[in-house]
């Protein structure tokens, strides 16, 4: 029996850690609902709501490749407070004649109670938060206030 050679079994070990490592970005598809990371992170992004939607609306594929698991700071009118569900959330309605939806803020729950401290539907405000992306609504996790 002839045992493979230290070259050839080095060669066998990268290619299987290539394999798993090109798994690895496909097993990562959903953002944790909770990530304390938020609190630290530079935005890859400062946009209004309003750009934000319609840039996933315009290349649902492209947006989100180009923010998916990004930290995004966005600026927009509040037109819904969801304080007592979990999650809490914030939203931003973004219906227009041929589309229906809206942008949905999950907030971090250590800093919910703060980011409603003091906000009602139609004041404007600024949120720091990860992006999960476009289902029914284009989702945001581990939101904060700024």
């Amino acid at each position: 029996m002839r045992l493979p050679s230290r070259r050839a079994g080095s060669r066998a070990i990268f290619l299987i850690a290539v394999v798993i490592g090109s798994g690895a970005p496909g097993c990562a598809e959903h953002v944790p609902d909770q990530d304390l990371r938020i609190l630290q992170v530079a935005p890859v992004a400062k946009l209004t709501t309003d750009l934000f939607w319609k840039e996933f609306q315009s290349d649902g594929r492209a947006a989100t490749r180009k923010y998916h698991g990004q930290a995004v700071e966005l600026s927009g009118k509040v037109t819904g407070l969801v304080e007592d569900q979990a999650p809490a959330r914030i939203l931003f309605d973004q219906s227009t004649p041929k589309l229906n939806g809206a942008i949905e803020a999950r907030l971090l729950d250590e800093r919910a109670k703060a980011a409603f401290a003091d906000l009602s539907v139609g004041q404007r405000v600024t949120l720091r938060c990860f992006v999960e992306g476009l289902a029914t609504n284009l989702v945001l996790k581990s939101c904060i206030r700024l």
